[in-house]
């Protein structure tokens, strides 16, 4: 795909996806708006700095190894599991954040707290997490929590 002259308006929802992916994540605003029935694949778009507003993934968002991204959108939805493993410069997630499935936070080096209201369905995986400086008092988490080592035992 030329990415000179391709019209977005004109592309359907799976070559827009591709688009953003073969562009590193440096046309992601292509994608306001989107809304993903099932599985939505951008792992390893280390341009990728933030995603764009209204999206919606009703099954699973990975995002792994997202580098640059530095924070989610608000109204973010995610259905399914979200991972933002190794996403080292993300620094916080959204208020009110709702994860269907678990959260995969692994290796978030630059994230410093979990937002008031976070909802989670599954497991919380925040395995060194190393700034992180502890857990909100309404966090809602289904099945496991997976602390960081510093954060053990407080």
């Amino acid at each position: 795909m030329n990415l000179l002259t391709v019209d977005p308006s004109k592309l359907s929802q799976e070559e827009k996806i591709e688009l953003v992916k073969e562009s590193d994540g440096f046309l992601i605003d292509i994608l306001e708006g989107l809304e993903v029935g099932g599985y939505l694949d951008l792992e390893g778009c280390t341009s990728l700095t933030h995603l764009p507003k209204g999206l919606k993934v009703g099954g699973d968002l990975n995002l792994y190894g997202c580098i640059a991204l530095t924070h989610l959108p608000k109204g973010l939805r995610v259905g399914g599991y979200l991972y933002l493993w190794r996403c080292t410069s993300l620094t916080h997630l959204p208020k009110g954040l709702e994860v269907g499935g678990s959260l995969d936070l692994q290796k978030c080096t630059s994230l410093t707290h979990l937002p008031k209201g976070l909802k989670v369905g599954g497991n919380l995986y925040l395995w060194k997490c190393t700034s992180l400086t502890g857990l909100p008092d309404d966090l809602d988490v289904k099945g496991e929590i997976y602390l960081p080592k510093h954060l053990k035992g407080k």
